[in-house]
Order: structure tokens, then sequence, then C-alpha cells
């Protein structure tokens, strides 16, 4: 058989092409390679023949009783096994994160208190999985993950983009807090009118939290005295605790503060909105993200 190289590659190399040559190398023939590969023959040689049009060079000399390596074929052999090497960690390191016993789960969000408890039964059923959580506003978030930067949200919505999965974790509603001494914390709930006259604490624009109490305050038609716009619901509580004035945020987000008292508003409006686990459609079903999806899905079912 002849061969007729040009000394230009042609067509990419590949795992099997590899395996074959490997295997051809250390037993010196096509049909021993085979049987210790598990294919037929013919295979083999169709992988060689493939593996040299790729490199534009001559591997094996054939004719003989055992095949010899040609010097391209000896220089190739001195670097095969760490490329057969690494490329079987990949495939035990995919394996892996398959399984989930490895790997890592980015999930971003806007409202910790209906994630944590579900991230931490996550955390004991897949211990081998790294969280990485990250903070902000829903608006802040879908960059992210339009951005790859994390895999999951967990966010207030408004209105859910269609391309995205959105699975519903349940409702959230506007409150406020206040210092315990505050002139209103007594009251069961407040009257629109009074947050007129009393200072408001918002967070910023493109805050769900602050769309949709601006809303029910056009609704209601009453201008909020507002006294401070805060990047995040801490600074909201954090600057109510402090006596600035009364913090918007959304009742699972108050937790357990002495500081605060939780302040209902009596209005007709809509105060709430449906926090959702979105994540792009593929990975919906597939590695650390689907199997936070089934575990939200569970925890769903049980409570219903």
């Amino acid at each position: 058989m002849k061969f007729v190289y040009d000394k230009q590659v042609t067509a990419p190399m590949n795992f099997t092409q590899l395996r074959a040559f490997h295997a051809v190398a250390q037993t010196g023939s096509f049909s021993q390679a085979a049987q210790h590969l598990g294919v037929s023959q013919p295979a083999v040689t169709v992988q060689i023949k493939g593996l040299e049009e790729a490199l534009g060079a001559l591997l094996f000399l054939r004719g003989g009783a055992r095949v010899e390596l040609t010097a391209e074929g000896r220089h190739l052999l001195a670097l095969v096994p760490r490329v057969l090497h690494l490329l079987e960690e990949i495939q035990h390191s995919v394996a892996a994160t398959r399984a989930l016993m490895r790997g890592q789960l980015r999930v971003g969000v806007s409202t910790p208190a209906t994630i944590l408890g579900l991230l931490a039964l996550y955390s004991s059923r897949y211990p081998g999985i790294d969280l990485v959580l990250q903070d902000g506003n829903t608006n802040e978030l879908m960059d992210d993950l339009d951005g790859n930067r994390v895999d999951v949200i967990v966010t207030s919505q408004l209105a859910c983009r269609k391309q995205l999965f959105n699975l519903p974790l349940g409702r959230q509603d506007i409150v406020l807090v206040a210092r315990p001494d505050h002139p209103l914390a007594e009251r069961q709930k407040i009257e629109p009118h009074m947050l007129e006259k009393w200072p408001v604490l918002v967070r910023e624009e493109g805050s769900v939290t602050r769309a949709v109490f601006m809303n029910a305050m056009r609704r209601a038609g009453i201008k909020p005295r507002i006294a401070a716009s805060l990047g995040s619901r801490e600074m909201v509580k954090e600057a109510a605790a402090a006596g600035l004035g009364l913090g918007v945020v959304f009742d699972g987000e108050v937790g357990r503060d002495d500081r605060l008292s939780m302040l209902r508003l009596k209005v007709d409006a809509d105060l709430g909105t449906e926090v959702y686990l979105s994540c792009r459609p593929e990975l919906a079903e597939l590695g650390s993200v689907g199997a936070l999806v089934r575990l939200a899905r569970e925890e769903i079912a049980d409570k219903a």
C-alpha cells in the first residue's frame, strides 16, 4: 500500500484515532490492536489512515510481520500518552459532574428568604457541588444570566421572560419596616396617605420592589415622601433601623430583626409579585441546575 502526503492537515484528529494509534504502536499489530480495543481490524485501519491524513505524515511502515513506527510515529508516541491521560481525566471529570459528585452552581438571588432553605437542602444532598451565590436586583441578575455569569436566578418578576424556563416558587407582598418606637409602629395597617407625611425609604430604580410599591401608590393617587433610594434590601432595613424612615421591602425579606417592626399597607391595589426560579431552558433538566429544579419541584409538591 502506497501513501502520499502533502504535509497539509486536511481534517482534525480525534480521541478514537489517538487510541487506535497508541494500541497499534504498543502491540505492533493492527489485528492485536483491534482485539485490545474491542473493534474490528478494518475499523482500526480506518482510524490510523484518518490520523495520518490529519497529520499529513506516515506513522507506520507496513508490510512485515510487525508494523514499525516511522520517525514521525515515534515522535507522536512520545506525546500521545499524555494526551490520552488528559482526555481520560476530562471524561472522568465530566462524568463526575453529570453524577453531581463535583461541580459548581452559580445562583443569582434577589430574594434570599425564598431560596436559602432550598439551597441548604441542596447542599446537604449534593455536598460535592460548590454553591456560589450572587446578590442583585432582578434586572441585574437577568443581565448576569444572559451573560452566563450565573447558571440560575431566583427573582421577583412582574412578567416572566418567555424564552427562559420559569418555575414559580411563591408570592411576596410589599410591607413597611420601622423602628419599634416609630409613631406608626403600633398600627396593624397603614393608610397610604400617611406616606405623604412620613419619610419612606425605597429601593433603587430598576428594582421590582420599587416598581410594585410605586405602581400601587400611583393607583391609590398617593405621592409618597421619598427620603432616600437605596441599593439593596439590607440598606433599606439598616436605614429604617437607624430611624431614617419607613423601609419598603417584600415580606419575605424582613427576617428576624428585633430592631424592626413590620407594618402592612391598607390599599386596594396589588402589592405582591411572584418569585421565580429561572434558567436557560436547555439547562432545566441537566446537571447541577436540573438537580435544583427537581428539588424545588419536590418542595413545592410537599407543600401543596
